[in-house]
């Protein structure tokens, strides 16, 4: 889930929630309808409430979105991917999805179903309007039928990392039969999409159109910052599936027993190995993984009689990787679980720790004598 977050709820095993700007973006379309859209289609009604239809416009565009992310998720699940969370933001949705698809058509259906989602939620919004009587309920239902419909046209513009740019990558992939090739064309088209957006705002702003051109920038920026993102991470992902866990660990053997205080494990292993981290073992077998995060919660006072084993991560299972791992797929780890260091062990010995630092650092020294990890 996107930083700077607020989390909603969970649908089966995804978590929602909304970015801070979404706040921004549901009061701006909030008073667009209240001050015009409403009055001018349902004209001769009381402020307050084309407020709350304003309001309520605005949550049901809230679900629209919601529902196009859920359905990326959902066909995700289905395919095999892992469906973690779902954040909506100031330009609508990101689906956050576990691994990257290995089929090309599993690409074509995670993204292509969106847009397809919007369109079937557009169609009964405008079933809907044709049937009311009510003026209300007409006016809103129009509205989600343009807004949905919008949402899913823009969305198949051929701009990567838009549905349409990733539809445009799973084509690519399936007919050159490589996916990094398919990324770098699909995200150089979506730097092009990009730039057409900023022209186009620019030219709006100089026919002095300033909040359309504005915003419309604002769509090219944020498109192009996209494309760009998606080409760095597909760089470090090159990097990091080149790199095993046994060519970064430090090979610190070190473990302490949960029956330690915090007060010895502090004065006599943590500050005289300089260490942020050390696994705890309990009869040669892991039982957890004990940081200074979690030692930084535990008043000075308490620290003699407290235990490791009280305030250790890993309580309900210690994660770890092996030397032979990608650091990939242990960097993947780390942020499911928001851990700094990982346990390595070879069958059931502990061969050394794998610290999100250590990864950096060698990211970094490769970023320097490598530029291109993906060229011949």
């Amino acid at each position: 889930m996107l930083t700077n977050s607020i989390r909603l709820f969970r649908v089966r095993g995804i978590e929602v929630g909304i970015h801070y700007s979404w706040l921004v973006i549901f009061l701006f379309v909030t008073w667009s309808l209240s001050v015009s859209y409403f009055p001018d289609t349902v004209p001769g009604r009381p402020d307050t409430e084309y407020w709350l239809l304003g309001a309520i416009a605005s949550l049901l565009l809230f679900v629209s979105v919601l529902l196009h992310e859920l359905a990326h998720s959902f066909v995700a699940k289905a395919r095999g991917l892992d469906a973690r969370s779902i954040t909506l933001f100031i330009f609508g949705g990101v689906s956050n999805l576990g691994g990257e698809a290995r089929q090309p058509s599993t690409e074509f259906l995670v993204a292509i179903v969106g847009p397809l989602t919007s369109f079937v939620i557009a169609a009964a919004a405008y079933v809907v309007a044709q049937v009311s009587n009510e003026p209300r309920i007409e006016a809103t239902a129009d509205y989600l039928a343009l807004i949905n419909a919008a949402l899913g046209i823009f969305n198949l513009i051929p701009g990567f990392p838009l549905d349409g740019g990733r539809v445009l990558r799973s084509i690519i992939w399936e007919v050159t039969g490589n996916m990094q090739r398919a990324t770098d064309l699909a995200a150089n088209v979506g730097k092009l999409v990009a730039y057409g957006f900023l022209a186009w705002g620019f030219i709006e702003i100089l026919d002095k159109d300033y909040l359309d051109g504005a915003w419309i920038a604002v769509i090219g920026w944020f498109l192009h910052s996209a494309a760009s993102s998606t080409l760095s991470q597909m760089v470090l992902d090159t990097r990091l599936k080149r790199i095993r866990v046994g060519d970064v660990m430090r090979a610190d053997t070190t473990v302490v027993s949960p029956d330690l205080s915090v007060e010895q494990l502090i004065d006599d292993v943590l500050l005289p190995g300089n260490r942020r981290a050390v696994p705890v073992a309990l009869q040669d077998r892991l039982v957890g993984m004990v940081t200074v995060s979690d030692l930084v919660r535990v008043p000075v006072a308490q620290r003699v009689t407290t235990r490791v084993g009280d305030v250790m991560g890993g309580r309900k299972g210690v994660v770890t990787v092996g030397p032979t791992d990608t650091v990939a797929f242990a960097v993947e780890l780390m942020g499911e679980d928001d851990l700094e260091q990982l346990p390595v062990v070879q069958g059931e010995r502990l061969v050394g720790i794998l610290a999100r630092a250590d990864v950096m650092r060698q990211l970094q020294l490769r970023e320097r004598l490598d530029p291109n990890p993906g060229g011949s």
